[in-house]
């Protein structure tokens, strides 16, 4: 019906057929045009913001890919593989992995009591609004950090679909992103770098002492670090 109206007072001619990119004023297509828009486009799990952080351009990526990376996505393209999460027993799906997963809950659980942020509800909101009121200095660390645990939570996952590897734990996990984050802090400014340290060692801190009070002994070793 909305069809039907919008086509209703098109009046067709005998004249051949224009193609006209309306994003760019000359009406011809430019990449550089279509990217501009990408960046700003609000239907994106992401922003312009996370394309200035200084980390590797594959993670910049991925993390831009990653509405489209779960299981249930493959699925719709006849993927016969298996639709589990590999930590649990659900479905896998990019807001069961990252948010709603027993694992991924722990990890909020632990940025919660850490630094007082309460669990985003997806990437949108994520890379969105959820850190809305903090400036930017403190944004791109704090992103800094949360790329590297979705970059290492993703890479596990991997490690154990692809290559049939045991699942890794989730102090393995996320030392994995305090050790990738302090690589990352290379890149940063020096002030940054500092703020960047003291995240890192009070995750660890916060998480050893959770798994510290359930009983954990701290003589075992992480492997797969």
């Amino acid at each position: 019906m909305d069809l039907g109206h919008r086509v209703a007072n098109i009046q067709l001619r005998d004249n051949k057929d224009i193609g006209i990119w309306q994003l760019h004023k000359s009406g011809q297509f430019l990449v550089r045009s279509m990217y501009s828009v990408l960046l700003y486009v609000r239907v994106l799990p992401i922003n312009k913001s996370v394309w200035k952080l200084k980390i590797p351009l594959k993670v910049k990526v991925f993390i831009w890919l990653l509405h489209i990376l779960a299981k249930d996505n493959l699925a719709k393209r006849n993927w016969k593989g298996s639709k589990q999460c590999c930590f649990c027993m659900n479905d896998e799906t990019i807001v069961h992995l990252f948010f709603g997963c027993h694992m991924a809950r722990l990890f909020w659980r632990i940025i919660f009591i850490t630094f007082g942020l309460t669990k985003p509800n997806n990437i949108v909101h994520l890379f969105g609004w959820w850190l809305q009121g903090f400036l930017w200095e403190k944004k791109k660390v704090m992103f800094t950090g949360l790329c590297a645990l979705l970059w290492s939570i993703w890479l596990s996952r991997n490690n154990v679909v692809f290559h049939n590897t045991k699942k890794q734990m989730v102090l393995q996990i996320l030392f994995k992103a305090t050790y990738l984050t302090r690589i990352w802090a290379i890149l940063q400014k020096e002030e940054d770098r500092v703020l960047i340290a003291d995240a890192c060692r009070a995750l660890e801190v916060t998480t050893m002492d959770i798994f510290a009070w359930n009983g954990w002994q701290f003589s075992n070793r992480l492997y797969g670090l």
